[in-house]
């Protein structure tokens, strides 16, 4: 036995020993594990992972994986324990997009990036985005006509990228560098996620077909975000836009500003989020609405209440309160991420288990946020369980769409507000309607993406007190 087998060997016996008594998962193949279940059939999987025990043992590949499915040990992890922990295989393969930038970035230098960046996403910095968020949605919403049929998951995405490119550079991609950015985007997606669950890293290597879209859609946006911030920096040097707030920003225990590739991974790394997260977010939004009309109602009746004719201004969000127990149960029911990685840099126990040091942990918001044992009827959309008297009564850590601690979503309050601002100016003048009686179906990549949804959008009448939905 060579020396390189025995190592193998010993390792496979500690983490054995560790991790005894922890529930297996059963099936799987050969060689594989749970690999194609995972890969085919991801949201069902993690479903039955839940299922299955607070902690769970499956295989990806050759190797041991851990699935944790409590609330208070997946808060563990995120919060308490957060420094015994790295963000793992599905972040590492996520820098081949967003090198390092605050979603991937890791330890001391990951808190750096975050004392510069956090203070951008301030109320008050947030509240002067709105105007902009407004703008561009109603100029938008303006040139739809009543009774057209949209692709809403298109024409959303296309909203909320001509929104985060003019909050970030003061003006919206028009030219063919909005399309090559819809196209690439998916693309990237779709490939990071089969890269972070492949159970060996040569696969990301050969010439497949998927593997040479991936490479091509990355120069794209390479290509995309160098030119924007070139224009950028030869034009507007002093501009008031996030970009060069990013340019300006300062470390405050430091002083250090960031490399021009530093800037470079954040401008990838808040398109991104800005643009296919919400998006996605709102294309589920508009479906669940033209499912049910009451709902939509309700909320149109609110919109009329406490904006009257005038735009929606960022003080007014917080008096939506319908409209914001709507974004909550989306996000319950379709949170951006369905699950993330973690690896332990040392053995780490949670509950009554013991998780060794190099092991793949994963857990699942979308299983947390639909678990049985924490929501009542936890597949319906029902928005009033965010009503205040009922919303105390989720427990603690049941409810995570941005994730939770020190490597929660920095952007968070940035992505609710773009989503409030976008439906607000959609549903005062517009009521959507199914254009087909099929459900629309997830597509799962890194996010959970609705399927091609058409709605037909019909202007409101006037008379909105006694309108038809």
């Amino acid at each position: 036995m060579t020396k390189e087998m025995r190592d193998a060997s010993d390792s496979q016996a500690a983490t054995a020993a560790l991790s005894t008594g922890i529930p297996r998962m059963p099936g799987g193949y050969p060689f594989f594990g749970h690999v194609f279940q995972l890969r085919f059939r991801p949201l069902r999987f993690v479903q039955s992972l839940r299922a299955a025990g607070d902690v769970v043992a499956f295989r990806l590949g050759p190797q041991t994986a851990y699935a944790v499915n409590h609330p208070e040990l997946i808060r563990q992890m995120l919060v308490a324990d957060a420094k015994k922990f790295e963000k793992g295989k599905m972040f590492e393969k996520g820098r081949l997009v967003a090198r390092n930038g605050l979603f991937t970035s890791e330890g001391d230098f990951h808190l750096r990036q975050r004392r510069i960046i956090q203070p951008l996403f301030q109320q008050s910095h947030i509240a002067q985005y709105t105007a902009t968020m407004c703008e561009v949605a109603q100029s938008r919403v303006d040139s739809w006509r009543d009774g057209q049929e949209i692709l809403v998951d298109q024409e959303l995405f296309s909203l909320a990228l001509a929104t985060v490119t003019k909050v970030l550079f003061s003006t919206e991609i028009r030219d063919k560098r909005s399309l090559e950015v819809q196209q690439s985007l998916p693309v990237l997606l779709e490939g990071l996620a089969r890269r972070a669950l492949a159970p060996i890293d040569l696969l990301d290597k050969l010439p497949t077909p998927m593997n040479r879209r991936f490479g091509k859609a990355l120069r794209v946006m390479e290509n995309v975000v160098n030119s924007i911030i070139d224009e950028h920096r030869a034009g507007r040097t002093e501009s008031a836009d996030l970009l060069g707030a990013l340019l300006r920003a300062r470390d405050a225990e430091t002083g250090a500003g960031m490399s021009d590739q530093q800037v470079y991974d954040e401008v990838v790394t808040m398109l991104i989020a800005g643009t296919e997260t919400t998006a996605g977010v709102l294309s589920w939004a508009c479906y669940l609405l033209s499912r049910h009309p009451h709902v939509l109602r309700r909320l149109q009746a609110e919109l009329d209440d406490t904006l009257g004719d005038r735009e929606v201004r960022y003080t007014d969000l917080g008096n939506l309160r319908y409209l914001q127990q709507v974004i909550a149960e989306t996000l319950r029911l379709y949170p951006p991420t369905w699950m993330l990685m973690r690896r332990p840099v040392a053995d780490v126990r949670l509950g009554r288990w013991t998780i060794p040091a190099g092991s793949t942990v994963l857990f699942s918001i979308y299983a947390l946020q639909r678990d049985p044992a924490l929501y009542e009827l936890p597949e319906q959309f029902d928005p009033d369980r965010w009503a205040p008297e009922r919303a105390a009564d989720i427990q603690r850590g049941a409810y995570i769409p941005f994730g939770s601690g020190v490597r929660g979503c920095a952007g968070e309050q940035f992505a609710r507000t773009e989503i409030a601002v976008i439906l607000s100016v959609m549903l005062r003048k517009y009521s959507l309607h199914s254009a087909v009686a099929r459900p629309a179906e997830p597509i799962v990549r890194i996010l959970v993406t609705p399927s091609a949804i058409p709605l037909i959008i019909k202007r409101r009448t006037a008379n909105r007190e006694h309108q038809e939905v």
